[in-house]
């Protein structure tokens, strides 16, 4: 029983973690535009263009921040 509460305690702190990430990534989006930019660029610059980064067979399944928010201009 205790297993199962702990597995239950940590699945939902590992959901809160990840929804307060994404909650935080669009706040930055949203709210300073500037800063998310040069986080993109910064982030090519490093890891070169999604596409260069994923194997061919994941293309199109993965969809990474930047290609989400051109999908959903507000």
């Amino acid at each position: 029983m205790t297993e199962v509460l702990n597995e239950a305690i940590a699945d939902y702190e590992q959901k809160l973690f990840w929804q307060t990430v994404n909650e935080q990534v669009e706040r930055t989006q949203r709210e300073d535009p500037a800063g998310w930019a040069d986080y993109l660029a910064e982030r090519e610059a490093i890891m070169g263009q999604p596409s260069d980064r994923i194997a061919p067979e994941w293309e199109g399944l993965i969809k990474f921040p930047e290609e989400r928010n051109e999908a959903n201009k507000r």
